[in-house]
């Protein structure tokens, strides 16, 4: 199960400037290395794989590459990153 994350950084209208690019990318990895333990608990682990505009693509490894649930993880991860960029849009998707 996924842990809740805040993070006091926020991101405007604009977030897919190159202004914010790398704030955006910082949040990101910072959220998933919060959560990278929670994976871990379960036999899993998760990688930040690439950030291109709204789309932020991961990699589920271990016990988490096979679970059943993993459509729901991704949804997780994806409402956790939302909160975290100041509810801006995001999509997780799953690397191949």
């Amino acid at each position: 199960m996924i842990s809740e994350v805040t993070s006091s950084a926020t991101i405007t209208d604009a977030a897919f400037s190159k202004d914010n690019e790398s704030e955006r990318l910082r949040i990101i990895s910072e959220t998933l290395e919060q959560l990278r333990p929670d994976f871990q608990a379960d036999g899993g682990d998760i990688e930040l794989v690439c950030v291109e505009g709204p789309k932020v693509k991961v990699r589920l490894k271990g016990m988490c590459a096979a679970c059943g649930a993993s459509n729901e993880t991704l949804g997780g991860i994806r409402r956790v990153l939302a909160a975290a960029l100041g509810g801006g849009p995001v999509l997780v998707v799953p690397a191949l």
